[in-house]
C-alpha cells in the first residue's frame, strides 16, 4: 500500500458497539485497499473502544472525543484524514466487497469533486431497494437535492476540493445534516451517482429516521429554515424543497399515529407537490394509520 492511502473512510459512531465490528468487518473485505478508517468515537459510553480495538488492522484508527453530534464527529474525521478522497460511512452500514473498487474505478476515469454509489437497505434480514435503484447513472445536482437527500451520507468527496463546505455541526439539525450538506455543495458543483448497488444501509428500529418521529419533524422545520436562508435557489426551487420538507414532516407525523398534525403538514405541503402526489398523502393523513394498515391487509 502506498504511504498515503487513497480512500479515508470516516466512521463516526456514538453507542454503536453492536453494530460496528461487522461494519469494521465489511471494509477490511474490500477487493481494493488502499484505505485508512477513522472511527471517531463521538463519546460513547458503552463498550465501541473495546470492540474496535478487537478489529486489528494498522490501518484502522480510533479517534475518541467528546459528544457533539454527528456533523461534528464527521468534520474531526474529515480535517484528520489522508486520503485523496474521504468516505463517511455510518457505523451500522455496511460496504459491498466491490465498493471502493467500483469508486475507485470511476474516480480514475472521471476525477470529480462528489461522487456515490447506490445502496439498498436490510430489514431484520430482509434486502429492500431503496429509492436509488431506479436512477440513471449519471451528473446530479442542485435541482436534484431540493427533491430530497436519496443518498443519505453514503457520499465520497475530493478531500482536497478548496470549495467544499463542511457539515453543519449544531446538534439541533442531527440527522438532516447530509441534507444540508448536500445542498449547500450542490449550488456550485455535481455529484456523479454510480448506476452499482455497493453498500447496505441496516434499517433497525434505533436508526435515526425510525427512532423518533417527533423530533425528526421539529428537526426538519428548523432545517427548511436554514436551507432557505443558506443555499441560493430559485423561487421554483423555493416551493419544491418547501413541498418535500412539509411532505416528510407529514409522514413521520402520520408514522406516529398524529393524524392532526399530519393534516395540517400535508395540507402545506399540497400546493407544492404533484397533484396526484398531494391527494394521495392528504387521504393517507386523512384516514390514519390504522385504516391505511387495514386496506392494504384487505387487498393483500
Amino acid at each position: 500500500m502506498a504511504n498515503t492511502p487513497f480512500f479515508s473512510i470516516v466512521i463516526p459512531t456514538y453507542n454503536r458497539a453492536s453494530f460496528i465490528e461487522a461494519t469494521l468487518r465489511s471494509v477490511l473485505n474490500q477487493e481494493f485497499n488502499e484505505w485508512e478508517v477513522l472511527v471517531v468515537d463521538d463519546g460513547s459510553t458503552d463498550n465501541t473502544e473495546q470492540v474496535v480495538a478487537g478489529v486489528i488492522d494498522s490501518r484502522i484508527h480510533y479517534l475518541p472525543k467528546a459528544n457533539g453530534e454527528r456533523g461534528a464527529a464527521r468534520n474531526y474525521g474529515l480535517a484528520r484524514a489522508k486520503g485523496q478522497y474521504v468516505i463517511f460511512l455510518d457505523s451500522d452500514d455496511l460496504f459491498h466487497p466491490a465498493h471502493l473498487a467500483t469508486l475507485r474505478a470511476k474516480i480514475q476515469e472521471l476525477k470529480p469533486n462528489f461522487i456515490a454509489t447506490k445502496y439498498d437497505f436490510d430489514r431484520d434480514g430482509v434486502r429492500a431497494d431503496s429509492d436509488m435503484v431506479r436512477l440513471a447513472e449519471g451528473w446530479y445536482g442542485l435541482e436534484f437535492f431540493v427533491r430530497g437527500n436519496a443518498l443519505a451520507c453514503n457520499i465520497c468527496v475530493r478531500r482536497e476540493n478548496p470549495s467544499l463546505h463542511q457539515f453543519e455541526e449544531d446538534r439541533r439539525y442531527a440527522a438532516v445534516e447530509d441534507w444540508m450538506f448536500m445542498l449547500e455543495n450542490m449550488q456550485q458543483d455535481r455529484v456523479y451517482i454510480v448506476d452499482a448497488v455497493t453498500l447496505t444501509m441496516n434499517d433497525h428500529d434505533s436508526r435515526s429516521m425510525r427512532s423518533d418521529n417527533t423530533a425528526l419533524v421539529r428537526k426538519l422545520q428548523l432545517a427548511l429554515d436554514w436551507m432557505l436562508t443558506r443555499v441560493r435557489l430559485t423561487p421554483q426551487q423555493q416551493q419544491i424543497l418547501t413541498g418535500r420538507v412539509y411532505y416528510l414532516c407529514a409522514i413521520h407525523a402520520y408514522a406516529d399515529n398524529h393524524r392532526g398534525e399530519a393534516l395540517q403538514f400535508a395540507r402545506r405541503a399540497a400546493p407544492h407537490l404533484p397533484s396526484k402526489q398531494a391527494a394521495v398523502l392528504l387521504v393517507r393523513c386523512l384516514i390514519g394509520l390504522k385504516a391505511v394498515e387495514w386496506l392494504k391487509i384487505i387487498r393483500a
